[in-house]
């Protein structure tokens, strides 16, 4: 079903939902936000080639003597004459090296600007943002009219929505737009497992940025609502 099609149904709908409101409602659940990201995939860059290393034909770290032998010019332990050796602290009797791995602070990896650009677009424009929701009422098996807490200056509007029985995705009409929601899970903070709404932006930010060769942009609605 292309979106062409869904427009005309859920317009359809809400013209059914608008004439019917005495209809009985059997089943409502609800999906509050509270926190909205966005993921942005773009093609992986080619790796750089690695330099060649110059031969020179010697093992470092090992002088030859006139003589023909081979003598190890590398220090360990104790620093010798002339050398140096690094320093490191002892901890119930084991030797801790200073240059080990919780010494150091490895630097986060940069953020793609346009990836950035486009996270902070989807938050933006979200229609609904953090503290508002959906309130879905089941007149029907498969549909009925949707209550939208924008949590923006639209306030709470109302709209219709479709989803089939076991079907993972929910489309929504409201404020003149229709946005297919799949529907997964996450595990929140409290361990408890939580509905998360996906809507796919892909099409939108490709036609926005022609050239950035995007190849998806989903926005992520985590709620409050358990999965069971």
């Amino acid at each position: 079903m292309n979106r062409r099609h869904i427009i005309t149904l859920l317009t359809a709908l809400l013209l059914t939902v608008g004439c019917s409101n005495n209809s009985e409602v059997f089943y409502s659940i609800s999906y509050p936000v509270v926190r909205i990201e966005a993921t942005v995939t773009l093609p992986e860059p080619e790796p750089e080639p690695e330099p060649e290393e110059p031969s020179t034909g010697e093992t470092p770290g090992t002088e030859t003597d006139e003589s023909g032998t081979t003598e190890d010019t590398t220090t360990e332990g104790n620093p010798t004459e002339g050398g140096s050796s690094q320093s490191g602290s002892t901890e119930n009797g084991t030797t801790r090296d200073s240059t080990s791995e919780d010494s150091t602070t490895e630097e986060p990896e940069p953020v793609d600007p346009l990836v950035a650009q486009i996270q902070a677009e989807v938050a933006a424009e979200a229609p609904v943002q953090p503290g508002g929701g959906y309130t879905l009422d089941f007149t029907r098996y498969n549909r009925g009219p949707l209550t939208v807490d924008t949590a923006t200056e639209n306030g709470t509007v109302d709209g219709v929505f479709f989803k089939e029985p076991g079907a993972t995705q929910i489309n929504l009409f409201f404020l003149g737009q229709t946005y297919a929601c799949t529907v997964s899970s996450y595990t929140d903070t409290d361990g408890r497992n939580k509905v998360l709404l996906r809507v796919d932006l892909t099409e939108l930010y490709q036609e926005r940025y022609p050239t950035a060769d995007i190849q998806q942009v989903q926005r992520l609605e985590y709620t409050s609502t358990p999965t069971n």
